[in-house]
């Protein structure tokens, strides 16, 4: 199809150009920089120059003269919190003062973001009895009546974005106010336009409004409002009130859309029907002399009406037109908006021929659309007329890209002078040819107009800045995207240091700092501990972890991407806490007391001689344990050091594994060693499975392979499972294996070489060890009470095993611990020893056995402490028993201890 321009369009573009500013652009002579990026070294009593900018745009607005140019650069964080800029000064016709920002295109980052400093700001720019101004390129986030405009004349607010703001309107017209254009912007989530009593001849194109939560454009008392060429999409209230008496009103060219399931149904409550409008266009009945609605899409919501005319609503265009002669061009058009690809702005697509080459050619806006493109010719649609109705115009322009190139490194980064040299690229899906780029490079110089996509910028000032292009074709389309990451630098040296802190459980944080004109290119840590280099950056903390206390030789090095490198060492001291003192490799056992509140883990390293403080045990990771109602625990160490912890409650059996080795993940913030894996319920497929009646646990480990005993129904059972592969065997029954007779009512479990020990206590208060041999593949027993006798009155057993083969098996008999020694290398048990008479402590409720190299270390609860007696069996002697929640060990826990188990290691 030829592309053609209307006559009638000519003449209305001209006057809309004629009757209202222009957005010119001064000359760079004329041009007042604010620019608050640290590197800019703004001052508000400066000059404005790029060498010397102001740092807010109060002070340039305190001087501006007419015909100058407010150039707010979005360098740096981009950001200004200048609360109410207030506008006293005017300029003239042809001279406009222009507040200018950045161009609106493909998103908002090249746009500077006014702010509020206190969080209740009451609007960014104010004016008040001001002529010809331009307010362009900005981004209102979370303002309260971003900008009001009172008793003015002739100001243009255009291409700017309104995000999350609130107050009762965006951009709020009153006074004796005249001729202002609202033109080209984006309104999301916002309260809209508002033109109040007393305005006169307003203009309102080529905006898109988006879920806004009252009436999108609002005007009272305002005659010859005109409402042109806007999207107003999924607006809570009216798309259009023209209210009170203001006559001369036209609506006309604008896509409107009040329903769409999809999204709305993710907010129904904020437009739910108390909140939605009479109607999409209302026009009161004092408006309607020399009114005019037509060349509209109006969608309404299904329970509203899509006009209400001097009071009376009509459902649709036909109704409308039939009742009033008004709207004869308009019609219905659902519009599916893509929002997955054009979000936040609402384009049209090819499937909306009626809204294309539609619009009235001679209605008053502005020359381009929303995007800065022309009007267009659609090359399949066969509309008479040129341009779209709605914010957009339909082109096959996509949008465009940027690169950049000039420094070694991902960003353009370099000391000043820096050249870097840019490309645009676009799509044009028409095959229309790209004839034009526009560079905006953001440090406050006059854009560049090119034919070619390549030019070369020299960027003489230090800052941050955010490029943008405009890509046009033949046709006048164009796209606009923007890039950040020029970093230009003053120039210097290459300076790098760091700092470290060591936590308690030998983990060594560095932060690096490192100051180049270049990009860093690389950071690396040497961390003297034969573990080779680790990578870093300066953006955060490097994190290693040591697997002892030591001094050792620190070294960082920094690299900038021009090949400058700076190396720093120094010694750093490595010291572990107590809790991880406990945890190094010596002889160490681990110890999970229960308690009336949490359960609990403490446990001591006899090498070191120190005890770890009470904590509770993490259950944080896998199956929810119902730890209030845990009724046993068993624990058991294997030989690649891991602490597994078995926990019955409500019938069901928990396992838990607690990494005592080397760390295995250096990338962590915290060492590996001491941390809790997930806990899993070995009652489903994936353990043991399930068992009926559990009263009682017990577990030991043969390398890394752990056995886990229970007590059910009077009778003993057996499974092993191994943590490296986490598999489980099924039960098994002890009992009928060994012929131990029924009503067992507590049991014991220990090793030695590839053997299970097994000690039970019957209902007969005999003690019965059943011996499972593993490289035979056989079971016995024996009763150890009939043949060596015993105390009398046992009431619990406990077990574990030394070096030489040796299984011990601890009983608690009226309160006082005792002892027998199964010595199976040499074939024979020794008689019972009594513990409590040899260390000086007897009242005992449970008791629990671990061993650590030649040593048998007991622990025992009694009146809510809980004690601690090794036996040395190497020297032949029994220490006293420390009270092992006294300070100076493990401390006093927040509730009294109630039961004990205890695993080995070292």
């Amino acid at each position: 199809m030829r592309l053609r321009q209307s006559a009638a369009l000519t003449v209305a573009a001209v006057t809309a150009v004629l009757g209202l500013p222009g957005l010119a652009t001064a000359d760079q002579a004329g041009t007042l920089i604010v620019d608050n990026d640290p590197a800019a070294h703004c001052s508000d009593t400066g000059s404005g120059t790029p060498a010397q900018p102001f740092c807010t745009i109060s002070a340039a607005a305190k001087v501006v003269e007419p015909g100058q140019t407010v150039r707010v650069l979005s360098s740096g964080a981009g950001q200004y919190f200048d609360d109410e800029v207030h506008l006293t000064r005017s300029g003239t016709p042809d001279r406009p003062i222009t507040f200018l920002g950045g161009t609106l295109g493909a998103d908002n980052s090249g746009q500077p973001l006014l702010r509020s400093s206190t969080g209740a700001g009451n609007g960014s720019f104010v004016l008040s009895n001001v002529h010809d101004v331009v307010i362009k390129g900005f981004q209102y986030y979370s303002l309260r009546n971003a900008i009001t405009i009172a008793d003015s004349s002739r100001i243009t607010v255009d291409g700017n974005w309104f995000d999350w703001t609130t107050g009762t309107a965006d951009i709020r017209l009153s006074g004796a106010s005249d001729h202002i254009t609202v033109s080209r912007n984006k309104f999301l989530n916002s309260p809209g336009v508002a033109i109040d009593p007393g305005v006169h001849d307003t203009l309102v194109t080529a905006n898109d409004f988006d879920r806004t939560r009252t009436a999108a454009i609002t005007a009272k008392d305002a005659p010859g409002t005109a409402v042109t060429n806007n999207t107003i999409a999924f607006s809570c209230m009216e798309s259009v009130l023209i209210d009170g008496a203001s006559p001369g009103a036209l609506v006309e060219n604008n896509v409107i859309t009040a329903d769409y399931p999809a999204i709305t149904q993710y907010d129904t409550t904020k437009c739910g029907a108390g909140r939605r409008g009479e109607a999409e266009i209302s026009i009161s009945a004092d408006s309607t002399a020399g009114s005019k609605a037509d060349y509209n899409t109006v969608h309404p919501w299904p329970d509203a009406a899509a006009y209400r005319w001097a009071g009376t609503p009509y459902p649709t265009a036909a109704a409308f037109t039939t009742a009033t002669g008004q709207g004869a061009h308009d019609t219905d058009l659902d519009i599916a908006f893509d929002e997955n690809l054009n979000w936040p702005f609402h384009r049209l697509s090819d499937q909306d021929a009626a809204a294309i080459d539609s619009a009235d050619p001679t209605a008053p806006g502005v020359p381009t659309d929303l995007s800065g493109s022309k009007p267009l010719d659609h090359p399949s649609v066969a509309n008479p007329g040129l341009r779209d109705r709605g914010a957009y115009e339909r082109s096959g322009l996509r949008y465009a890209e940027l690169n950049f190139q000039g420094t070694q490194g991902t960003f353009p980064v370099g000391p000043t002078p820096l050249t870097i040299k840019f490309t645009a690229r676009a799509q044009d899906d028409w095959g229309t040819p790209l004839t034009g780029y526009t560079f905006d490079f953001g440090d406050g110089t006059a854009p560049v107009v090119s034919t070619s996509p390549t030019v070369e910028h020299t960027y003489a000032q230090p800052g941050q800045f955010t490029i943008g292009v405009t890509v046009t074709n033949a046709l006048g389309a164009s796209a606009t995207i923007h890039r950040g990451g020029v970093h230009a630098n003053p120039p210097g040296d290459m300076t790098a240091d760091f700092t470290s802190r060591v936590l308690g459980d030998g983990t060594c944080a560095l932060a690096v700092s490192a100051s180049s004109p270049w990009e860093i290119a690389s950071v690396t840590a040497d961390f003297g501990d034969r573990t080779g280099r680790q990578g870093g950056s300066t953006f955060q903390d490097i994190y290693h972890h040591y697997e002892f206390p030591g001094t050792y030789p620190v070294t960082v090095t920094v690299t900038d991407t021009a090949g400058h490198t700076v190396t720093k060492s120094r010694q750093v001291q490595v010291d572990f806490d107590a809790d991880h003192r406990a945890l190094l490799p010596g002889e160490r056992v681990q110890v999970i007391a229960r308690s009336s509140g949490p359960l609990l883990s403490t446990g001591a390293n006899y090498t070191a001689g120190v005890w770890a403080g009470f904590s509770p045990v993490d259950t944080s990771f896998g199956a929810q344990v119902p730890l209030d109602r845990v009724t046993a625990v068993a624990t058991a160490t294997t030989s690649d050091e891991y602490l597994r912890t078995f926990l019955l409650a409500d019938g069901k059996i928990y396992n838990g594994d607690r990494n005592l080795g080397v760390p295995r993940f250096e990338s962590m913030p915290t060492g590996a060693r001491g941390r809790w894996e997930g806990w899993k319920d070995l009652s489903d497929a994936s353990g043991p499975g399930p068992l009926t009646g559990v009263t009682q646990l017990a577990a030991a480990s043969i390398g890394k392979q752990t056995h886990l005993v229970a007590l059910a129904g009077g009778r003993v059972y057996e499974a092993s499972g191994s943590h490296d592969s986490g598999t489980w065997s099924k039960w098994g029954d002890i009992t009928a294996a060994v012929g131990l007779p029924g009503g067992v009512t507590s049991i014991a479990a220990g090793t030695t070489g590839n053997s299970l020990h097994v000690a039970t206590l019957g209902a007969d208060r005999h003690v019965r060890v059943a011996d499972g041999n593993y490289d035979r593949g056989t079971w016995s027993g024996g009763d150890v009470t009939a043949a060596y006798g015993g105390p009398t009155g046992i009431t619990q057993v406990a077990g574990a095993s030394t070096p030489g083969s040796r299984f011990h098996v601890v009983v608690l008999a009226g309160g006082s611990v005792y002892e027998t020694t199964g010595d199976y290398a040499a074939g024979y048990w020794t008689g019972w020893g009594n513990i409590s008479a040899a260390s000086g402590l007897s009242g005992f409720s449970e008791v629990a056995a671990a061993s650590t190299g030649n040593s048998l270390r007991l622990f025992g609860v009694s009146g809510g402490h809980l004690y601690n007696a090794n036996g040395d069996y190497t020297r032949g002697q029994w220490s006293k028993w420390l009270d092992v929640t006294a300070p100076g060990a493990a401390g006093t826990p927040a509730k009294p201890i109630t039961g004990v188990a205890a695993g080995g290691i070292g």
